[in-house]
């Protein structure tokens, strides 16, 4: 039975059973083809625009749709691990005009006294080298661009906590490049372990730094909350065998009003882990 019937003199000539969910059925089917179909790196990245604060022009950089994210397992340290991308090598922003380059959550967030250190001591030996960007960044582009961050952040004396979660930044770009190599036929063993140094010659700084921005600075550190850093803290220093400072912290956590009880059943977990060191030293 033709339910349309009757509209011929309209001139709609409408043949067939109707369907009206017969887009939406379609729809579905191409939704989930594609979300059958195994994601890949350039599935989440996307152009987006911002204006430089040091020299008022606008550009377009590489990003990550967050929105599309599927998260995985964080690392030990609280390293944030997502389906098929390493978020971490579009983490810096670098303006292709003056040279400015900061970590994507303080790019903007800069006072007038260090615009001024940026324009006289980073931007005049700022040397351009890319005409246009890459599809896709592979480690050793994005450490090159955390590094310009990092001695753009030293220049502009920026404070303690940014310059940490930048050294840190390298340092889990380099443990991904250093996880893409060993996974790699043929790679050259001199490269891993000259990339195993500089790992953690960054790691270290890393941890210094937090260390002591956790006593002489405000929270949170930039962008992230006391809490966060102090159990990111506890796990590098029982990396680094520091066990007295990773047990006075993780003793803290424990005790704290405002750490959740993941964190603090994590502590918990952490403790007995430097016990056991400890004993077994």
């Amino acid at each position: 039975m033709n339910l349309l019937s009757g509209l011929e003199k309209f001139g709609f000539s409408l043949d067939g059973d109707l369907d009206i969910l017969a887009d939406e059925k379609k729809q579905t089917e191409e939704e989930t083809k594609t979300s059958a179909k195994p994601k890949e790196e350039k599935d989440f990245i996307i152009d987006k625009k911002c204006k430089c604060p040091i020299c008022d022009k606008p550009f377009v950089y590489r990003g990550v749709a967050t929105t599309r994210l599927k998260r995985t397992e964080p690392d030990f340290d609280l390293k944030p691990n997502f389906e098929a991308v390493d978020v971490n090598k579009y983490d810096a922003i670098c303006c292709p005009y003056c040279g400015y380059s900061a970590l994507s959550n303080t790019f903007d967030k800069i006072d007038s006294a260090r615009m001024k250190l940026v324009r006289n001591e980073f931007c005049p030996k700022y040397k351009p080298q890319y005409e246009d960007l890459p599809e896709l960044f592979t480690y050793e582009f994005a450490v090159e661009k955390m590094k310009l961050a990092l001695v753009c952040c030293m220049m502009k004396k920026g404070k303690l906590a940014e310059k940490s979660y930048t050294c840190l930044k390298i340092a889990w770009l380099r443990r991904g490049q250093i996880a893409e190599l060993e996974n790699t036929e043929g790679a050259d063993p001199k490269e891993i372990e000259a990339l195993k140094k500089e790992y953690e010659g960054f790691y270290r700084q890393a941890y210094d730094g937090f260390m002591k921005a956790i006593a002489t600075e405000t929270p949170p550190f930039c962008g992230l909350p006391s809490e966060t850093v102090e159990f990111m803290l506890a796990n590098m220093g029982v990396y680094f065998k520091d066990y007295e400072n990773a047990g006075k912290i993780v003793a803290r956590l424990i005790q704290s009003p405002t750490a959740n009880r993941k964190m603090k059943d994590k502590c918990v977990d952490l403790k007995d882990e430097i016990t056991a060191a400890l004993k077994s030293e």
